[in-house]
Formats: structure tokens, C-alpha cells, sequence
């Protein structure tokens, strides 16, 4: 299973970038108001479902942007 979650990794970086790229705008209050913030959210809930399996990190929107020292 670590095969199809890994398979997943690109597509979520490229949302992550994408979505990082809107919320430095400062244009947005809520994750929810970012443009491509379905699409992202759609990608992080398929990755922790593989990820619980595999007993992995659980990736977030938050938790991404903490690391980032965004929020």
C-alpha cells in the first residue's frame, strides 16, 4: 500500500504549492476560500487513509503551514 500513497505525493505537492502560493496573498481568512482548496482537500483525505493503514503522519493543511511558518 506504501506504493499508492506514495503515487499520490506529487499531485499533493503540486496543490500544496499552489494553494501556499493564494494564502501568502493574504487575500484569504479561511483555508476554505482558497481557489484550489477542494481539490487539495480531496488529496489529503485520500493520503491519510493511506496513511493511518500504514501507520504513517497524517498530513494537514495546518500542520503544513506551521511547518512553514505561515499561520
Amino acid at each position: 500500500m506504501d506504493h499508492a500513497a506514495e503515487r499520490l505525493e506529487p499531485y499533493l505537492e503540486a496543490e500544496f504549492d499552489e494553494f501556499i502560493q493564494e494564502w501568502k496573498t493574504g487575500k484569504y481568512k479561511k483555508y476554505s476560500e482558497v481557489p484550489n482548496y477542494a481539490a487539495l482537500k480531496a488529496l489529503i483525505d485520500a493520503t491519510n487513509i493511506l496513511r493511518k493503514y500504514l501507520g504513517w503522519e497524517l498530513v494537514s493543511i495546518k500542520r503544513k503551514l506551521e511547518f512553514l511558518d505561515l499561520v
